[in-house]
Parts: C-alpha cells; structure tokens; sequence
C-alpha cells in the first residue's frame, strides 16, 4: 500500500516513515497549542501551512489533512 499523500511504501497511520513522523509531530504540536489558545483543528492546520519554519512534511501532511476534513463536511 502507499502512503496517503506520496508513492512510497506506507507504514504507520497510512503513511510513509517521513510522512509518519511529521503527522505525529503535527499531533504533538495541536496539543501544545491548544492548550495555549483554544485553536481549532483545520485552524492550526493553515497555520501550519503558512508558517515559513514548517518542514515541507509538515506541511504536506497538514495540506493532506485539511482536504480530508473538507472532504468529510460536504
């Protein structure tokens, strides 16, 4: 099977190892921040996408996430 956003090999959650590791670094980081400003999901999510010192995983990964919960409320 491959990874949900790239054509590598999937592993965990869908995705490749480099894609699996920022979407849990994108898990860890939602929490962090909101508990420090109530920031909804999809919100932190373009955040993520604008902000210049995400890595590109990070942002394919929340790019990818976001389609998904747009997807889900059509």
């Amino acid at each position: 099977m491959n990874c949900k956003i790239c054509s590598r090999d999937a592993e965990e959650n869908g995705f490749c190892q480099l894609h699996s590791k920022a979407y849990k670094n994108v898990l860890e980081k939602f929490r962090v921040w909101e508990a420090a400003s109530n920031v909804l999901w999809v919100q932190y999510l373009v955040e993520v996408q604008k902000n210049s010192l995400t890595g590109e995983w990070a942002k394919e990964v929340a790019k990818y996430l976001i389609e998904e919960e747009t997807k889900d409320d059509q």
